[in-house]
């Protein structure tokens, strides 16, 4: 058998090995975080504000959006950038990091940055190394959804596991063939895991500030491949890798081959959205957004509108919140399915993009977001929920990516886990989907600063916390309205609200103890009907009373 190739029992050993000697590993002290993000401000500022500082905007083609920016009163503090303008090509940095950013998207709560790639040493007689890896400002986040960690080379295997324990996130190992042709044809996967031929994935899971990982080489790999000599393995961080043969013998990947890593950010001075909320001078959201709990820590806000131009960081950065009256004229259902306010079909019948649906030639129903499809059965608007049929076209979606949406507007799949107590199946294989109308509390929504755009419309509605429970805790998912005790309707118009209809033949009527907190009015004996009315004149109530 060829030097190259690799046995299993062999493999299996080296496995092994590596994962016991991760266990004992002395790893590397924590890398000093630096002093970017020191001086940066903590209140909201305007645009304005920004502008009078001289703010850059730009460095080379990439802008720069706050809470990111370059020097005093330009960033929020621990969003601290740099601009390299030295070279003919402007390079952006994050603090004074190496890590350089390539786009920063209104609204994303994160950026694109370049590959993060790591140096493995080459010692003779050192088979295994320990290495390790931390972001460089506390509010920025490897996106455990988005990024790999790749290895390519002959004869490697790699273990990540959490920077400061040893909790496993994940093992691969990379072999090679004697052929090289035999190698690009085994290659067609987008991804391995486990072992691969050339190069191999682990798929970092989870939002992480930091991380260990051990690179290992094993011996009956490293030699030459087709009588070419091999160079070292390497090791980065990315979002993508399309793999080629000639990355195995040149000392580094070609960047046309590698995606680049993404980013998630998060406030992280006040440990949620309660507890930033009580302290309005460091409070990072702006007045018409809305604030998300980061389940790793933090909080992050949104523009309700999700603008492309928004930015929820600055004051009047969230150009359209929710809008609680629609216009005129409004097409309000689609076959035999009522479409109530805040949903609707047509631009300006709609409170908010995520109530928008869809009506087909055919009069069906539909809730479309991202591609995904779902068939709406039954819009209920005083329970908050909708109940909704899978399409065929959902063959690659899972149900958990549709519900996220449906509640709060935007794919939370990089800052959520499953929400899998908010989805139902039925034995027809329906569905409920469960939704807020903005991520805030009651006390919040109702305050004087949002009192504009405060959902429950009605005189008889009430405003009811969305929550979702996790193991000990519990986690804010916005609010909803619904009509009072005694009311049904429509808690999200003027009026929706209705007196419920009570039953003639109740006993409790019979019996002619029936209470009602309103004045008496007057009495007519041929309809049998006591009119009542509220002190503040907003409804009738007409009592029925039995023959006597």
């Amino acid at each position: 058998m060829s030097s190259t190739r690799v046995t299993v029992s062999a493999m299996c050993s080296s496995i092994l090995l590596l994962c016991l000697a991760a266990a004992a590993v002395q790893r590397a002290s924590a890398a000093d975080a630096g002093a970017a993000g020191r001086g940066g401000i903590l209140h909201i500022p305007s645009a304005d504000e920004l502008a009078r500082a001289r703010c850059p905007s730009r460095c080379g083609h990439v802008e720069i959006l706050y809470p990111f920016g370059i020097g005093p009163g330009c960033f929020r503090q621990g969003f601290e950038l740099t601009c390299d303008d030295i070279a003919n090509s402007p390079r952006l940095f994050l603090g004074n990091s190496t890590i350089q950013i390539l786009y920063v998207g209104n609204g994303e709560n994160g950026f694109e940055a370049s590959a993060v790639h790591f140096g493995v040493p080459t010692i003779s007689g050192t088979n295994t190394y320990n290495m390790s890896w931390e972001a460089p400002v506390e509010g920025v986040k490897v996106a455990g959804d988005s990024n790999h960690l790749y290895i390519v080379g002959c004869g490697g295997g790699v273990y990540l596991h959490g920077h400061d324990t040893n909790d496993p996130i994940g093992f691969c190992m990379s072999i090679c063939l004697d052929d090289k042709e035999t190698m690009k044809k085994a290659n067609n996967a987008e991804d391995q895991y486990g072992v691969g031929i050339g190069w191999c994935s682990i798929s970092v899971n989870q939002d992480v500030r930091a991380f260990g990982f051990m690179v290992g080489r094993l011996n009956d790999g490293v030699s030459a491949v087709s009588g070419e000599v091999l160079s070292n393995v390497k090791v980065f961080l990315a979002e993508g890798y399309k793999f080629d043969t000639s990355d195995i013998y040149s000392s580094r990947v070609d960047e046309r081959n590698v995606d680049g890593a993404f980013f998630n950010m998060a406030i992280t001075d006040q440990p949620s959205c309660a507890s930033a909320q009580k302290n309005k001078a460091t409070y990072a959201c702006n007045y018409k957004s809305d604030c998300l709990d980061v389940p790793s820590g933090g909080y992050a806000c949104w523009c309700a509108s999700d603008g492309a131009l928004d930015n929820p960081y600055i004051m009047g950065g969230c150009r359209q919140g929710y809008n609680p009256n629609s216009k005129g004229g409004c097409k309000r259902s689609c076959g035999n399915i009522s479409i109530p306010f805040p949903f609707g079909l047509e631009k300006g019948c709609y409170a908010l993009d995520k109530f928008r649906l869809n009506c087909t030639s055919e009069n069906i129903t539909i809730l479309d977001r991202q591609g995904v499809e779902y068939i709406v059965a039954n819009v209920s608007v005083n329970e908050g929920y909708l109940n909704v049929q899978a399409t065929q076209s959902n063959s690659n979606y899972n149900d958990e990516h549709v519900i996220v949406e449906a509640i709060m507007g935007r794919s939370l799949t990089k800052q959520d886990e499953p929400l899998n107590d908010l989805l139902y199946l039925s034995e027809e294989f329906d569905m409920k989907m469960w939704w807020s109308v903005e991520n805030l509390t009651c006390s919040i929504a109702m305050s004087k600063e949002k009192r504009g755009m405060y959902a429950c419309r009605s005189a008889n509605s009430t405003c009811v916390n969305v929550t979702h429970g996790r193991g000990n805790t519990t986690m804010q998912l916005g609010y909803r309205c619904k009509c009072s005790q005694g009311f049904e309707g429509n808690p999200y118009t003027s009026n929706g609200c209705k007196v419920t209809k009570h039953n003639t033949e109740d006993p409790v009527l019979k019996s002619h103890s029936y209470t009602m907190a309103g004045l008496c009015e007057s009495y007519d004996a041929d309809s049998r009907r006591m009119i009542f009315s509220s002190s503040k004149k907003i409804y009738h109530w007409y009592v029925t009373l039995p023959r006597t």
